[in-house]
């Protein structure tokens, strides 16, 4: 018997390592734009600088609908068993850096010990500023059989629209203290992803083709977005709320379709230092996205007790500290783990079978 194994989308993987490195990114560079003064050309550069990265969280839920939907779209899902890995993958690690974070917070003095606030900042995702993601990601977790169904049953251009009109109505009309972590915020990017897997090689060539076009869009609305953001942060102008989310949920889409065409192209040197990089960057991507605000953090506080006061070296200077330490580390943490994990399997595959 023949088994006919699924390619790899090294797309999918070269846009994760963009998308984690962007995070990063969109964080080191929100600490100029929070301290600048708002007329001046530093402000303009860095709200640009901050804003074209800002389609980060849609392009990981993009990816996770691509590739799961990939790798289940010809195959009987095991709920339990595709829930109960899931959640492992994701809760322990989610768990653990919560916790860090948190007393590191104590030990700054930044918060005291409750109980009752961290079982709420658990829940809510809300320790420390990145981790809401972490139950958005859940919520498509659990919802993923109900997508599945959907795209293999029904017209998957029809299943998208609708996608896109919930999520165009949840930005205009659910407001509530927590709706950065719904899912009905970025359920379009979600279906994109299954929708994506399904016509993988007649989009990706389509995508690429109009790569010219899909450059300019995303450059164009990048800049808008950023002079968009500077109107009402820096100079507190009075701008329609749907329309900031709309203009941002637009520029998350030229986001995704850009770099996706980035990622192809150095998909395809699979031998450049580039491809490999990013592919070992992608592994270590959840190590990278939980752990790099801490360093952050830590990078600031060696700075103020260096007395280095200004801005744009700070800025420098963090951009050094915290890829040159979380980067690396992370991607070590994972090979060692990987190492660990598969010398277990080895030593247990070897081991000697007695029969009584």
């Amino acid at each position: 018997m023949v088994i006919f194994m699924k390619k790899r989308i090294d797309e999918a993987s070269i846009l994760r390592a963009i998308a984690c490195l962007s995070v990063i990114w969109v964080h080191v560079t929100a600490i100029p734009v929070s301290s600048l003064q708002s007329h001046s050309i530093h402000m303009k550069i860095f709200s640009f600088l901050n804003r074209a990265a800002k389609f980060t969280t849609p392009a990981f839920i993009f990816i996770s609908g691509l590739t799961l939907f990939y790798t289940y779209k010809d195959k009987r899902l095991n709920y339990t068993s595709f829930l109960m890995k899931r959640f492992k993958a994701t809760l322990i690690p989610y768990f653990i850096w919560s916790i860090i974070y948190y007393f590191s917070f104590i030990y700054s003095g930044y918060e005291d010990f409750s109980w009752r606030y961290l079982i709420e900042s658990l829940l809510t995702g809300s320790i420390s500023y990145h981790l809401y993601f972490i139950l958005t990601i859940l919520q498509f977790y659990l919802l993923f059989g109900i997508f599945l169904y959907l795209f293999r049953n029904f017209k998957p251009n029809i299943i998208l629209f609708i996608l896109l009109f919930i999520s165009l109505f949840t930005v205009k009309y659910i407001r509530f203290e927590y709706v950065d972590r719904f899912f009905g915020r970025y359920v379009f990017y979600f279906g994109f992803g299954c929708y994506t897997a399904i016509h993988l090689d007649n989009l990706g060539k389509k995508l690429w083709k109009y790569r010219h076009l899909i450059t300019v869009g995303y450059l164009g609305i990048s800049s808008y977005f950023a002079y968009q953001f500077y109107q009402y942060y820096a100079l507190e102008k009075s701008i329609n709320n749907f329309y900031i989310e709309f203009i941002w949920f637009c520029f998350c889409f030229f986001g995704i379709i850009f770099f996706y065409n980035v990622s192809h192209y150095v998909a395809q040197k699979e031998d450049s230092i580039l491809n490999k990089s990013l592919q070992a960057i992608s592994r270590a991507s959840y190590y990278i996205y939980l752990s790099h605000p801490l360093v952050i953090f830590i990078s600031e506080d060696l700075l103020d007790r260096m007395g280095i006061l200004s801005i744009t070296r700070r800025f420098a200077l963090n951009v050094i500290i915290v890829y040159g330490t979380v980067v690396p580390l992370a991607i070590l943490y994972t090979r060692l783990k990987y190492k660990i994990i598969q010398n277990h399997r080895k030593r247990k595959k070897d081991r000697p079978v007695y029969s009584k």
